[in-house]
């Protein structure tokens, strides 16, 4: 929670990957537009695992809908913003 609190935290996510929706997505399409999975399968063992966080709150559903703008974690390490 700290790492992606100090990634995100005084606009410090510059660097970090985007991906930009006009409407709602899925968090499924989101983990493969910002490049952390490759597939549906993939991003549903993720979320399984309990590994998936938006703006802070763990994913317990594959289709959820995530709005812009977002913040979605991946494990400790990856991080990426949700944008319009």
């Amino acid at each position: 929670a700290a790492t992606a609190r100090d990634a995100f935290a005084g606009g410090g996510g510059e660097d970090l990957p985007s991906f930009a929706i006009s409407d709602g997505a899925t968090i499924s399409a989101v983990l493969i537009g910002l490049g952390f999975v490759a597939s549906n399968g993939e991003a549903k063992r993720k979320i399984a695992e309990g590994a998936v966080r938006v703006d802070g709150n763990l994913v317990s559903d594959a289709q959820m809908a995530v709005g812009a703008p977002a913040n979605v974690s991946l494990g400790k390490k990856k991080h990426g913003s949700v944008t319009r």
